[in-house]
């Protein structure tokens, strides 16, 4: 079978399913994969002979994108901040919503004191802790999640970026006491990526999302769809420093109530951001003046 041969008979069977110029990319990006060929090789060298020992890999990516599963999951990484992030079922993939939250801490932590303390809950595979690590090499950069498999690829993550991250386990929803013990009010930076789809909206979701991706990292109950949000500003009670800053990705129908919700439990200069599609899916609170200076200015 050669290159054009697998890209054009893929692309028509994967039609129903997708547009046919994300079906093309998505099989260019399993031959690269599987066969370390370059992307480009579809127009320089149509009929060239896929390797043999390759063939097995390609036709069950091609049965595997026909069934949703998501693209990431089939090759075991993505791109994350100029960071190579290894995921698989029992991790969320990071999305672009996530990206921009990262920038947004990334814009706050950099304009501030480079020895910073900063705790990513809910880390799931480790991106933002990891991105933020390499951006900021001189922060020490601590993960939770409850998920024994999570922690495992973020520190399989942290090895493959060459950062230092230190990845506990420990659920949110309980108070913040772990082993080792976090230091009350020691940390400059606390974020985080929580479980907040309500249930009600699985109705609306795509099935390489439900059939594929932890539920647990992505729902919420719809009768306390603020749960972890509650737990966000507990932990950033006990955790943060006088002067530190709370921030978290929201779902863009509760920016309002996680905003008053934070603003009733001691956090000040609470601020919504929109994503790059004009969205609510960004909040920050903060408690000093300096931090609160920052924010306004970014």
């Amino acid at each position: 079978m050669t290159v054009k041969e697998y890209r054009d008979k893929g692309v028509e069977k994967l039609m129903p399913l997708y547009p046919k110029e994300e079906a093309k990319a998505l099989l260019d990006m399993v031959l690269e994969h599987f066969c370390r060929l370059p992307l480009h090789l579809y127009y320089t060298d149509p009929d060239r002979l896929l390797p043999p020992e390759c063939l097995p890999d390609l036709q069950k990516a091609l049965y595997d994108l026909l069934k949703a599963r998501p693209i990431q999951y089939i090759v075991g990484k993505t791109l994350f901040e100029g960071c190579t992030i290894m995921v698989r079922e029992g991790v969320l993939i990071p999305r672009p919503e996530t990206a921009e939250l990262v920038r947004w801490a990334k814009d706050v932590a950099t304009s501030a004191p480079p020895s910073l303390r900063l705790l990513d809950l809910c880390t799931g595979s480790g991106a933002i802790a990891i991105a933020l690590a390499k951006t900021l090499p001189q922060a020490k950069v601590v993960g939770i999640d409850i998920s024994a498999e999570a922690l495992e690829i973020a520190q399989e993550n942290s090895r493959l970026n060459r950062v230092e991250v230190d990845f506990l386990r420990a659920d949110i929803l309980q108070s913040p006491t772990l082993e080792p013990p976090l230091l009350p009010h020691s940390f400059d930076l606390l974020l985080s990526n929580p479980p907040y789809v309500r249930l009600s909206e699985k109705a609306y979701m795509h099935p390489k999302v439900l059939d594929y991706e932890p539920h647990s990292a992505l729902f919420v109950p719809d009768h306390d769809p603020l749960l972890f949000y509650r737990a966000l500003a507990d932990w950033g009670v006990t955790l943060l420093k006088e002067g530190g800053l709370l921030m978290a990705e929201i779902n863009e129908q509760m920016g309002k109530e996680v905003e008053a919700l934070w603003n009733n439990t001691g956090y000040t200069s609470v601020q919504l951001r929109t994503d790059l599609n004009g969205k609510p899916r960004m909040i920050a609170a903060v408690h000093s003046p300096i931090f609160s200076y920052i924010c306004r200015q970014i």
